[in-house]
């Protein structure tokens, strides 16, 4: 709402996010001279709405992001107040967890001016110098800043490295703790933030941003959870990927799937489905028929939304309280129903204490308020009665925190300090020196294109519910391969032809679309059809640090059938 430029790179709000698109618009309307830069391989309808369209080889955007970096360290378009108090440096980290090596300012330019000039990065990219030199200098002139990112960004096996270059670039132009000035991640789905990252339901995460694998962060959980020292395994369990690995060699006998559609969704599927039916599975879902529960040997009727209370965490920190407004069906039961249900008959009904969506949010508040989150002030009256609060928020007078590491709305920082990276040892901001990887699916000679895959505007995700309406099938068809003008050219291939697809992970067959928005050498598809499954030949291969699998970037090569 206050920003003057922003920047989109990996999102298609128009698509997948259209209040926040709106939003957008609202703001160029109000304020005609906002800039809006949107970076994509594809030319998606965000792009059309953008002053400045970027497009560049799929997989290599972390060189624009370095560049950018280089243009505004050699051009004195960086606020070095800001970095001397608050920024710095380091290596990117060994492991995860634990912190780079340190190094200076005059390290980190060398790094860039090393191998990040636009001139030396333009081929590889796809994008000219002059344009990375034009967003470079709008980024860091402008008077404030928003970056808008999601899953093109994240689901890359350079996912980490990108999401910090992004953040690096706002820290040492300063655009960063002022309206309009700040980095946001657009996650996919809500309560991901709430749900899986605050409260700890990650394999290798305990709640309030502890760590399963550092024992004082064990210690405290075993003390607040009031069980046993040394109850907790110092071993993380196995990221979803490999998960569904382990679930094919025996090494995980039995799985419960709650909340999402893996037969569909997940990397390289063929095999996952196949391990899938090798573990004794338990499918909570409130479709019968969704892909997922075709697999199950258990299927569990769940509620919708709808039919069940609860708290659902947001992007910008937002906890917002649900109401309950109709009875589920028949034996339906909430996630919390069934969890409780299965801790008793597992003999653990001593251990859960916090039974009702009540009780639980309060054990939530107590456990935040031992950590630098700290939900306390957001007691379940407060949020029935409000549209939300934004933590921190320690008390019930508290407002909650609408700018977090900002003295004045942010109650966890020192008075004094005027912004305080108050999550590090130092209080300050990490920039690292992130090295541009190729990716694993770079093209061949044998796969000569590269296949990077979306939403659509009318369906969600898997289409598990969506697809049920009649409208939205109409509406979207059925899924299809977009291909550029040129590659249909080279093979003959007119619109509506039958296609086959391959990876070194599958094949698969679908019908073509002849489409402007693909740039020469990409094929798009979306994963919202479960008669055209796209993930079938999709990578699995997976960022070091955060797991996440490089769906968007998948060398592949295309044949007419």
């Amino acid at each position: 709402d206050h920003a003057d430029c922003i920047f989109l790179i990996g999102a298609n709000p128009f698509l997948c996010h259209p209040p926040l698109h709106e939003r957008i618009m609202r703001r160029k309307r109000l304020h005609p001279k906002t800039t809006i830069i949107c970076v994509d391989p594809r030319r998606t309808e965000t792009a059309d709405h953008s002053d400045i369209y970027l497009s560049p080889v799929p997989g290599a955007d972390l060189l624009l992001l370095n560049a950018m970096a280089q243009v505004i360290c050699a051009d004195g378009l960086v606020d070095q107040k800001f970095i001397s108090k608050h920024v710095r440096f380091s290596l990117p980290p060994k492991k995860p967890g634990e912190p780079g090596e340190t190094v200076d300012y005059a390290a980190f330019t060398t790094f860039l001016n090393t191998d990040y000039t636009p001139e030396k990065v333009s081929q590889e990219l796809g994008i000219s110098a002059a344009d990375i030199r034009r967003v470079a200098h709008r980024f860091a002139k402008s008077k404030a800043t928003t970056s808008l990112w999601t899953m093109g960004i994240n689901q890359r096996v350079q996912g980490v490295a990108l999401n910090t270059m992004l953040n690096a670039l706002h820290l040492i132009t300063g655009q960063i703790g002022r309206p309009g000035a700040t980095p946001f991640s657009i996650t996919g789905q809500p309560n991901a933030c709430g749900g899986v990252r605050d409260t700890g339901s990650l394999s290798h995460a305990l709640p309030g941003g502890r760590l399963v694998a550092n024992s004082k962060h064990r210690a405290e959980m075993e003390k607040l959870w009031n069980v046993p020292e040394k109850t907790i395994s110092p071993k993380p369990g196995y990221h979803a990927v490999e998960l569904f690995k382990a679930m094919g060699d025996g090494r995980v006998k039995a799985a419960l799937i709650m909340c999402t559609n893996p037969a569909q969704s997940m990397p390289n599927a063929i095999p996952c489905r196949a391990n899938m039916d090798k573990a004794f599975l338990v499918v909570a879902e409130i479709f019968e028929d969704s892909e997922t529960a075709k697999l199950a040997d258990v299927l569990l009727p769940a509620a919708l939304w709808i039919e069940k209370e609860g708290v659902t965490g947001q992007g910008e920190r937002r906890y917002q309280y649900t109401p309950k407004l109709l009875k589920a069906p028949g034996s339906c039961k909430s996630d919390l129903e069934i969890l409780v249900d299965l801790a008793k008959r597992l003999g653990h009904e001593k251990l859960i204490s916090a039974i009702t969506p009540e009780t639980v949010w309060d054990e939530w508040r107590h456990i935040s308020k031992h950590s630098k989150y700290n939900f306390e002030g957001m007691t379940y009256p407060r949020l029935k009665e409000l549209r939300g609060l934004q933590w921190p928020c320690p008390d019930e007078t508290h407002p909650g925190t609408v700018r977090r590491y900002v003295e004045g709305s942010d109650p966890l920082v020192t008075p004094g300090t005027g912004i305080e990276f108050y999550g590090t040892k130092d209080h300050k901001a990490n920039v690292f020196l992130q090295p541009y990887i190729r990716s694993p699916e770079m093209p061949s000679a044998k796969f000569p294109l590269q296949l990077t895959t979306g939403r659509v505007l009318e369906h969600w995700h898997t289409g598990t519910m969506t697809g049920r309406i009649q409208e939205l099938r109409d509406a979207a068809g059925p899924a299809k391969i977009e291909i550029a003008p040129s590659e249909a050219d080279k093979m003959n291939i007119s619109d509506g032809d039958k296609v086959r697809v391959a990876s070194k992970f599958g094949s698969i067959d679908g019908i073509v679309r002849i489409s402007e928005r693909c740039r020469p050498g990409m094929l798009f598809a979306a994963f919202y059809d479960a008669k055209l499954l796209i993930n079938n030949i999709v990578s699995d291969a997976v960022d070091p640090q955060s797991k996440e699998p490089e769906y968007k970037v998948t060398a592949v090569r295309l044949e007419k059938v």
